[in-house]
């Protein structure tokens, strides 16, 4: 038992003497230093430029691919007017007085959300 106390006190010993790392803020957030420019990799002969475009375009494929399969569609619900006012008719020999209806002006459909442009593939420049 003695021992566990002797732990116990060691250790809040060496936290109240400062054990922790102190912070230190710093002068400013913005790097000064500036970052070095990364320059791209240009192909050297033509096999390496169809190379680079034939994976582009198998990349660019796939991607297509994926994203039709989950294309995102949106139910837009008719537009529908009511309080139209109807004029009377004869209809099927008896008299429809006028009235008032709901008219649909425009039906219901399903709409693409966001859909994403992809440039049609194998088209030469």
């Amino acid at each position: 038992m003695p021992n566990k106390k002797w732990i116990a006190f060691t250790a809040l010993a060496t936290l109240a003497l400062g054990g922790c790392s102190s912070y230190e803020p710093r002068e400013t957030i913005v790097d000064e230093e500036p970052k070095p420019v990364v320059e791209m990799y240009t192909p050297k002969t033509e096999l390496e430029r169809r190379a680079y475009e034939e994976g582009v375009t198998q990349v660019l494929t796939d991607l297509k691919g994926k994203m039709r399969a989950r294309d995102r569609f949106t139910w837009d619900a008719p537009i529908v007017e009511c309080g139209v006012q109807i004029p009377a008719r004869v209809q099927n020999g008896m008299l429809v007085p006028s009235h008032q209806e709901c008219v649909q002006i425009a039906p219901g459909r399903w709409t693409e959300e966001a859909p994403t442009y992809l440039p049609v593939l194998g088209e030469q420049k």
